[in-house]
């Protein structure tokens, strides 16, 4: 679990609601539902209340306070939450704000209800999907978009192709800055630096752990047998891209889960104008149906990833 702290969960988020939360927002988005059911075992444990203590990061998804105010600002007029993106404020230099400190608290607030969590995590993996994708040309699976919301898309690229040519290079050496605040990833116990290779395996077996939990497999049953057996890729929105063999997994060695990209870290660059451009024209009500979502996406989006390829942790 990804979390350091949780709050009481409320005896009326049950996981039925909170998987039914899930399933919509896969519904809207266009994202597997298998997938956004994982991510939110690692992330929060299913708790619609968690609270991360060294960072902003809160509830399903763990979504850090500035990746929140960015994701509600540029999304969410289109997936029904045009009241609430209209109040945020976007600076030149790409920070967002809330003028109001009573909309501003009802806006974090937000990050506590599972539908609208789930939907923005929705949100995020479709970018990062399609940004990804055509990266590596072919569909990533589903653990390859994880490693996309742990390193950032450019980073997850370089991981995905050393590892596949390169699997004997050092991770540490290509990725020191997310090496030094994720010792336990790139590191074996001894202190020696784990191979891409073993890297990859690690973060696709973490990932692969959290998709076989008993209590993700509860989740997803009590919505019945429809939810439970539902496709494990994000095949929909990703159809376009090549199928092609996946790389190898070498080790599943064990240790502590990693922090990713809805829990914390130091990134500040903007939504692309890009995506601005993609809801400039869509200025719904909080009570718009988001039924054209998924016509929508006809273009690469660059939602709060890592250019660079680097990766820092608060």
């Amino acid at each position: 679990m990804a979390v350091d702290s949780l709050l009481p969960v409320s005896p009326t988020l049950s996981r039925q609601h909170v998987a039914g939360a899930i399933k919509s927002a896969a519904n809207t988005t266009g994202v597997s539902f298998d997938y956004l059911l994982a991510t939110a075992k690692i992330e929060s444990d299913f708790n619609p209340k968690a609270s991360a203590r060294t960072s902003s990061a809160r509830g399903l998804f763990q979504f850090i306070e500035q990746t929140w105010l960015g994701t509600v600002k540029e999304a969410g007029a289109v997936l029904g939450y045009g009241d609430y993106a209209a109040a945020i404020t976007r600076s030149p230099s790409g920070h967002y704000s809330v003028s109001d400190p009573a909309a501003r608290e009802a806006i974090l607030k937000l990050r506590h209800d599972p539908d609208v969590s789930a939907a923005m995590a929705g949100v995020l993996t479709r970018s990062n999907g399609v940004k990804l994708g055509r990266a590596i040309g072919r569909a990533p699976t589903d653990a390859e978009l994880y490693m996309a919301h742990f390193l950032g898309v450019g980073a997850a690229t370089r991981l995905i192709t050393q590892a596949e040519r390169n699997p004997r290079a050092s991770g540490a050496s290509l990725f020191p800055t997310a090496a030094a605040a994720n010792r336990s990833i790139f590191y074996e116990r001894g202190g020696a630096p784990r191979s891409v290779s073993q890297v990859y395996s690690l973060l696709n077996a973490r990932y692969q752990a959290a998709v076989d939990a008993p209590s993700t497999r509860m989740a997803a049953a009590s919505l019945g047998p429809e939810a439970a057996t539902a496709a494990p890729d994000n095949a929909a929105y990703l159809a376009s891209f090549p199928q092609s063999p996946r790389v190898g997994t070498e080790v599943a060695a064990s240790a502590p889960v990693f922090r990713t990209l809805f829990q914390g870290g130091t990134r500040t660059e903007p939504v692309s104008p890009a995506v601005a451009s993609l809801w400039s024209d869509s200025r719904a009500t909080p009570s718009a149906k988001p039924a054209s979502f998924t016509e929508r996406w006809s273009a690469a989006f660059d939602l709060f990833s890592d250019r660079s390829g680097r990766f820092s942790n608060s």
